[in-house]
C-alpha cells in the first residue's frame, strides 16, 4: 500500500495510526488515544509501532456511526447474490437495498443454472438461495457452490418458507452456514452476512 487512500485494501490489512488519521481525517495523536482507552484494537510491532488491522478500523466505525471513508467502502460492502424464482421477491428486495449500497453489493438471479454462471463475474462472498426453486434447487446450488475449488469458500445461506429439520439437514449436509426461515428475520440475516447495518428484505 503505498498511501491511506490506496482501494485495494483486504481486511487483515494492517494500517500505522498515521494511516488511520489520513483516512478519517483525524489527528494521529487522537487515534492513538483511542488506542489506549481500549476502543480501537492494536497492537505493537517489536519496534514499538501500532498496527490496526482494516477490519477492527470498521468495526470501530460502525459501532461509533461513524461514516466509511470513500477509499474503504469497496472492502466494507459485502457481495451478496440473491438467488429466488419469485420475481416479485427480488424487485422488490432491490428497491429496499437501494440506500444500503454502501453496505451491500448485491446481484439477483431467478434460478441455480443462472446463479452459478453469475458465480464467477460477480465472486460474491455470500449466497441466499430460496429452497424451492425449478431445475436446480437451492440444495443442489449449495452443493456444486462448496464442490467448486474457487467458490468453496463462500457462505451460503439456505431460505425456505417451509423451513423443516429435513432441509436443515440437506443443507448442512451439502455446506451451507445456516438456514433461515421466510419471512427473513431482518437481525439474523445481517449476523451472517456480516453487515453492520439494519437492512429491510422481502417477506
Amino acid at each position: 500500500m503505498t498511501t491511506a487512500t490506496t482501494r485495494d485494501l483486504g481486511l487483515e490489512r494492517l494500517l500505522t495510526s498515521h494511516e488511520v488519521g489520513v483516512l478519517l481525517q483525524v489527528n494521529p495523536s487522537s487515534i492513538n488515544k483511542w488506542v489506549n482507552e481500549g476502543r480501537i484494537p492494536a497492537f505493537r510491532t517489536p519496534g514499538g509501532h501500532r498496527r490496526i488491522k482494516l477490519a477492527d478500523l470498521l468495526v470501530f466505525l460502525n459501532e461509533h456511526k461513524m461514516p466509511v471513508p470513500a477509499a474503504l467502502e469497496a472492502v466494507s460492502k459485502k457481495r451478496v447474490l440473491f438467488v429466488d424464482d419469485n420475481g416479485k421477491h427480488l424487485d422488490a428486495l432491490k428497491r429496499l437495498l437501494k440506500k444500503h449500497s454502501s453496505r451491500v453489493e448485491a446481484a439477483y438471479e431467478t434460478n441455480g443454472i443462472e446463479a452459478l454462471l453469475k458465480m464467477g463475474s460477480f465472486k460474491p462472498h455470500v449466497v441466499v438461495l430460496d429452497v424451492y426453486m425449478p431445475g436446480f434447487d437451492g440444495i443442489e446450488v449449495c452443493r456444486k457452490i462448496k464442490h467448486s475449488t474457487e467458490f468453496k469458500g463462500v457462505d451460503v445461506i439456505i431460505c425456505s418458507g417451509q423451513l423443516g429439520s429435513d432441509v436443515e439437514k440437506k443443507a448442512a449436509a451439502a455446506g451451507a452456514k445456516t438456514c433461515l426461515e421466510k419471512p427473513l428475520d431482518i437481525d439474523a440475516l445481517l449476523v451472517e452476512i456480516g453487515v453492520g447495518q439494519n437492512i429491510l428484505l422481502f417477506k
